[in-house]
Parts: structure tokens; sequence; C-alpha cells
């Protein structure tokens, strides 16, 4: 005599084990969802009006943060500028809830000596997983 296990009876009287004792299985749409995106639309460079100073590189865009009310997304951007060559970069965190849906953001670099004026390549991570770029004329 062999035992064939069915998940279907399996499931069924599980389910109806829970009902009886009183305790509701979670269902899908009750799991709470997390939605993160970020997109960078624009830059912008501040330079230091005088020579041996130091200028800043701001860049923004939207993002979407749907989480629990009071939690961060870190972001963090490295920017690169050309003729001459400059490397900038930035960090930060990003407010999330429930209804940060396609809400602005900017991040000011750490101030450089070689930020200019000029064509501007930017690389933003953020939550540790994802990545947004793009090139700009700051």
């Amino acid at each position: 005599m062999s035992l064939t296990i069915r998940p279907r009876l399996i499931a069924s009287l599980a389910a109806t084990a829970l009902v009886a004792l009183g305790v509701s299985a979670p269902s899908a749409a009750a799991l709470p969802q997390s939605t993160r995106t970020l997109v960078v639309e624009w830059a912008g460079a501040s330079p230091s009006p005088i020579p041996a100073g130091f200028g800043t590189l701001t860049v923004g865009g939207t993002y979407t943060c749907t989480g629990p009310t009071g939690s961060t997304m870190p972001v963090s951007f490295t920017a690169s500028q050309f003729m001459p060559f400059s490397m900038s970069s930035g960090s930060g965190t990003l407010p999330c809830g429930p209804g940060v849906v396609d809400a602005p953001w900017e991040l000011t670099s750490y101030p450089s000596w070689d930020v200019h004026n000029g064509y501007t390549s930017v690389l933003v991570g953020y939550d540790e997983t994802g990545f947004s770029s793009g090139q700009f004329t700051a």
C-alpha cells in the first residue's frame, strides 16, 4: 500500500482547521506592498565664484517610495563632468510613506573645487539595489 500526498486536500484541511479555530489566513491583498523607484531628471552646477573655491552639483527628479510612514530610502550619487574632468558625489535619505508617489527630490554634492558648468553624467544608487542615470548640461 502506498501513501499518496494530495496538496489540494492538505491545503483544504489546513484552511478548515484554521476556520474551526477562529483564525483567518492572511490574503495576498492584506500583505503590505512597498514600491521604491527613482528617476533622475536634471542636474545643476554651482561653481565657485573664485578660482580656488569650492562648488556643488545638485541633481534631482521624482521618486516613489510607498512603505511604512516614517521609513526612509537611502540615496547616493556620483557625477562626472568633462572638459575639464570632475567627479562629484553626494548622499542623503528620502522620506517614505503611503502617499509618496512621484514626489520631487534633490541632493547636493559635497563641496568640490572642480565643479563647473557643462556636460554632466549622473549615476544614482538608491535603496541599495536600484540605479538610475542620466546625462545633462549643468
